[in-house]
């Protein structure tokens, strides 16, 4: 049971985090903030170790079962989320850099 309640509680927790720099993600590059990507970038790749952390002990179902004493088999949430992780955070590495302004 707790290893079903941990994980939505996980699934739940990096969804609405991502939905969130989602939105301020797009509000910097409407206002042309670009540099401000950097530090989503960086927080979410460490969320993204992290839940890659997690979602290694969640693909062994021995693990699972060590660590948490019940199992989860579908993971497939978790997976998705994870993989929006990765688009985002490159994404905003990428989108983060700076026009340079050509002079005169």
């Amino acid at each position: 049971m707790f290893a079903q309640v941990l994980y939505w509680v996980a699934v739940v927790v990096l969804g609405l985090w991502g939905i969130w720099s989602a939105a301020w993600s797009i509000i910097y590059l409407k206002n042309g903030e670009n540099g401000n990507l950097w530090y989503f970038s960086i927080i979410n790749s460490i969320l993204l170790v992290l839940g890659g952390l997690v979602f290694l002990i969640y693909t062994n179902q021995d693990w699972q079962w060590f660590w948490f004493v019940s199992k989860q088999v579908n993971i497939t949430a978790f997976a998705v989320v994870l993989l929006g992780y990765v688009v985002m955070a490159v994404l905003q590495f990428v989108l983060g850099f700076q026009k340079k302004e050509k002079t005169a």
